[in-house]
């Protein structure tokens, strides 16, 4: 079993996490649920679009932003909100075992994976959205 997928169901199985689920009622998209909804966009992912940007309004651990990264999307690129913080740490510490835990590899995680809440606050993120031209 590989290392990020080790912290991922550490993470979500543990009495811990049972007991905040029902109290939250918190959902966790599973990885093989994420793969088949990746899989179904008009995307070539041999060939990962560089210039893309996907944004997770309700990453949680973050499976999703996990999985775009295994495929290849650049840190940078990647876009993330929770309501909890330790969603957000946990979705850190996941996506430095994949881009490494460099100066540079922080920095975009701290300004573009953040607690916050995609219905009620107001929130800015440091990058311009590309990516969305046919909405």
């Amino acid at each position: 079993m590989k290392k990020e997928d080790i912290l991922d169901n550490e993470y979500h199985y543990s009495e811990e996490r049972d007991e905040r689920v029902k109290d939250t009622a918190e959902v966790f998209t599973p990885p093989k649920v994420v793969k088949q909804m990746l899989d179904s966009l008009n995307i070539d992912w041999d060939d990962p679009p560089q210039d893309k940007t996907f944004l997770d309004p309700t990453c949680g651990s973050g499976n999703f932003l996990v999985e775009l990264a295994k495929r290849g999307i650049p840190v940078q690129n990647l876009y993330g909100l929770d309501l909890m913080q330790d969603n957000i740490d946990i979705c850190h510490k996941r996506l430095k075992e994949i881009y490494g835990d460099t100066e540079d590899v922080r920095f975009h995680l701290n300004r573009n994976v953040i607690q916050g809440d995609a219905l009620e606050d107001s929130y800015e993120f440091h990058e311009k959205f590309t990516g969305f031209d046919d909405w």
